[in-house]
């Protein structure tokens, strides 16, 4: 999910910095745009994935409650990140490389997707690391 709205991101960023004469206001507002977007489109789908993964551990694979529940808040709260902030990468990463006369259509794209990855594993596994941990301090 990183990488489609990275990229989607990308696309929109792209298309709007055509315009030679887009004033630093104009860029600082594309970026709250997209970031409210990938926020908007994070919560939507975490939500959803909260209670279609959880109540699917719950009730197919047996486990508790909680446990399902936990492991259900990892991924929603991984995904509401890392849309969220990839959404902002994805706009950002271009706007700097056209500040620096570096075609951002062409440069843009690998390393957003390198850094996407990057967020979404850390986020994910970081998220899931805290859980664990909590996890344990309450048994």
């Amino acid at each position: 999910m990183a990488g489609n709205v990275g990229t989607q991101s990308l696309a929109v960023t792209i298309r709007v910095l055509m315009d030679e004469k887009l004033k630093g206001r104009q860029k600082l507002f594309l970026v709250l745009k997209e970031s409210r977007v990938g926020l908007t489109n994070g919560l939507i789908l975490g939500l959803a994935s909260f209670a279609v993964v959880g109540f699917y551990i719950f009730l197919f694979k047996g486990e508790a409650a909680g446990f399902s529940f936990a492991v259900s808040a990892c991924i929603s709260l991984s995904l509401i990140l890392v849309m969220f902030l990839s959404s902002i990468v994805g706009t950002v990463i271009p706007i700097l490389f056209k500040k620096i006369h570096v075609d951002p259509a062409v440069a843009s794209g690998p390393l957003i997707t390198t850094v996407n990855d990057l967020v979404a594993v850390v986020s994910y596994y970081g998220l899931a690391w805290l859980v664990l941990i909590r996890m344990f301090h309450m048994a």
